[in-house]
Order: C-alpha cells, then sequence, then structure tokens
C-alpha cells in the first residue's frame, strides 16, 4: 500500500512535468508529493494527546 501510494506521487509528479504550464497541480500539491516521494509518510508527532499528565495511575 505504502509503495503503491508512493509510486502514484511519482507518477502524478513525472505527468506534471510533461504537462509543464499545463499541468493542473498547484505548488503546494506538487511540494506533498515530492515530499511524500522523498521522505515517505509523514509520522505525526501530534496525536491530540493531553498536556495534562494522568497521575492517577502512578
Amino acid at each position: 500500500m505504502i509503495n503503491n501510494t508512493i509510486s502514484i506521487a511519482e507518477y502524478k509528479l513525472k505527468m506534471h512535468f510533461e504537462k509543464g504550464e499545463a499541468s493542473t497541480l498547484t505548488i503546494i500539491e506538487v511540494a506533498e508529493l515530492m515530499d511524500l516521494v522523498t521522505f515517505g509518510f509523514p509520522i505525526h508527532a501530534n496525536k491530540q494527546s493531553s498536556i495534562f499528565f494522568n497521575t492517577m495511575n502512578n
């Protein structure tokens, strides 16, 4: 699944390059695709955890 997603991103970037100015991708979309291809899937540090610690279990 991950390899397929990266392959799709590579394909979209290739199509973007071939179309040039006629491409419908925005610069943000291109940057996100390039990040995905270069770095892989981001690890989200913000998992919406509370800033308060549970001291009841300690």
